[in-house]
This record gives C-alpha cells, sequence and structure tokens, in this order.
C-alpha cells in the first residue's frame, strides 16, 4: 500500500514497506517575489530496506524561471540521498519515533540561483502520534548548509495534522519553518492539501503553501502522485507480458 510523504514538508514516522519500492512524482508552482515565477517538475524514489528503516533519493528536479522583467531561466535541482530509521514504534502513551539523515549532492547550478554549489547535511528527529481519529506528525530538523566560508548551522520545525475525510480521502493542515542558512531571518509558512487513494498503489495529492514571514517563495502550488510497487511483482508481470508476445 502506497505510504505518501507529499504533499507536506514534514516528513513522518511511518517508513516505506520492506521490500517496496515507491515513486512520487509532482509538479511545484512557485510565486518568488517581484513577478517572478518558477516551476519544479521533480521525483523521488524510496525503497523499504527493513520493517524500520528506507532509505531515499531525491532526484534532481527539472526547473523553470519566468516574469519579472528577467530572462528566463532553465535548469536542475541539487539532488539528496537520505535514510529514515524508527527506533521507537507507538505507545499508550508515547509517539513513534524515528531518525533521518539526508545528504545534498549539489547538481544545481549557482550561477542560476538554483543552488549554492556547497554539500549540506541535515539530521531530523521524527515523532508521529495517533490520537482518535487525527494524526500528528512533528519534525525537528537541524541543517548545516555549506557555504564558502565553511558550514553555517540553522533549525527547522514542522508539524502536520491530519485526518481521514472519507475511506479514500485525507485532509492535511501543515506550519513548518524556523532559521535559515546564511541570513539572520526566519521563515515560516502554512499549508492545506488533501490526498486521494485511487488504488491501493496509487494516491493523488495536491496543495496549497503560504508564506506568513517575509521571504520567498511568497506562495506555492502543488500537484503530484505516489506509486507503491513491489520489484519482485513488477519482474513477474513484464515477464509474464514477454511470454503472451511470444518473446
Amino acid at each position: 500500500m502506497a505510504a505518501p510523504s507529499r504533499p507536506v514538508w514534514t516528513a513522518g514516522a511511518a517508513t516505506t514497506q520492506c521490500g517496496v519500492l515507491e515513486t512520487d512524482y509532482g509538479f511545484l508552482w512557485q510565486g518568488m517575489g517581484a513577478g517572478v515565477r518558477q516551476t519544479a517538475a521533480g521525483m523521488s524514489v524510496r525503497y523499504g530496506l527493513t520493517p524500520q528503516m528506507d532509505v531515499r533519493w531525491g532526484v534532481p528536479a527539472r526547473l523553470w524561471q519566468s516574469g519579472g522583467g528577467t530572462p528566463a531561466l532553465e535548469g536542475v535541482s541539487d539532488q539528496w540521498l537520505s535514510v529514515t530509521y524508527r527506533f521507537w514504534e507507538q505507545g499508550a502513551r508515547v509517539p513513534a519515533m524515528a531518525l533521518g539523515y539526508g545528504f545534498k549532492i549539489p547538481t544545481a547550478n549557482p550561477a542560476k540561483g538554483f543552488g549554492t554549489g556547497y554539500v549540506d547535511h541535515q539530521l531530523a528527529f521524527i515523532a508521529s502520534r495517533d490520537v482518535k481519529m487525527l494524526h500528528f506528525d512533528f519534525n525537528t530538523v537541524g541543517t548545516l548548509a555549506g557555504g564558502p566560508g565553511g558550514y553555517d548551522g540553522a533549525a527547522q520545525y514542522g508539524l502536520v495534522l491530519s485526518s481521514a475525510a472519507t475511506k479514500q480521502l485525507t485532509w492535511l493542515v501543515e506550519t513548518d519553518g524556523g532559521s535559515q542558512p546564511g541570513t539572520a531571518d526566519r521563515y515560516g509558512q502554512a499549508l492545506a492539501g488533501v490526498q486521494w487513494s485511487v488504488r491501493s498503489w496509487l494516491v493523488v495529492d495536491t496543495a496549497y503553501t503560504r508564506a506568513y514571514t517575509a521571504g520567498s517563495p511568497r506562495q506555492q502550488f502543488t500537484l503530484g502522485w505516489t506509486w507503491s510497487s513491489r520489484p519482485g511483482a513488477v519482474a513477474m508481470a513484464r515477464e509474464r507480458v514477454k511470454r503472451l508476445l511470444g518473446k
């Protein structure tokens, strides 16, 4: 069954099922201020290594930027490799807890403003809890952002509240933000979104995000989907199709 991490930014302690491959795709439209608009087409792949651990590859997204009287730009974003390990299951009084580590590979072009050109590290503490019909996810994320003068630290926080509206539809609200590397400014945003379980292995999502502090992006709109499959089952289906075609 698909367990999407989209469309929110805050992670949950639930990991991808062992032996299951999840792929998510999505489009992100951002208002960057001064009439500049940015569009991103992204993808990530997650695989369940054990019942408590998964690994994720955030594939470089395609980026397009235009408007505001500036020349149009096109390029790719940075990519991320990360792992999440759930070390505590939810109990009667305590939430499920997990740790996550992420490593940024600088594939974006700094000259276009799509990246810094330096390696970043992120360490996250994740707590998740069910309270009657509501589900909560909370994150504390520490970032070490690389730069010409070495690493600069920052801390971000996120909280998501979600609940099933129907058997197939789930609504989500989120607030997240914190200090930003390389600046004394703080950034905060709020999100409202939904997930629709089309099938047990396919979930479609959409969300609107609005910043409530100064900074960019001012607003964002996302649309995407998550696909879940077992690699062994996919391989078997492919072989059956080949036999039917006489190959």
